[in-house]
């Protein structure tokens, strides 16, 4: 598990990478392992993709505290929503 200092300094990068739409693997991984495999709205594991809280159109960054996983369906229903 990372320290508080290592968090912060992953999350400093991904800011710093914020006009690169791709989410690292290390985030990716935090992320999969906080929402325990499955969507955040539904509960559903399957056809699980990560989705950025505040969307990265609407200038979302791609640290651990902005991405979530969503089902397909769920986040087609979100669409470019910030939530």
């Amino acid at each position: 598990m990372a320290s508080g200092m290592e968090i912060k300094a992953i999350e400093e990068y991904e800011k710093s990478n914020k006009g690169n739409r791709r989410i690292s693997r290390e985030i990716q991984d935090r992320v999969w392992r906080r929402d325990e495999g499955k969507c955040v709205v539904c509960g559903s594991n399957e056809k699980l993709e990560f989705d950025h809280i505040i969307p990265f159109s609407k200038g979302g960054a791609n640290t651990y505290r902005n991405v979530q996983l969503l089902c397909e369906k769920c986040n087609r229903e979100k669409s470019n929503r910030i939530g």
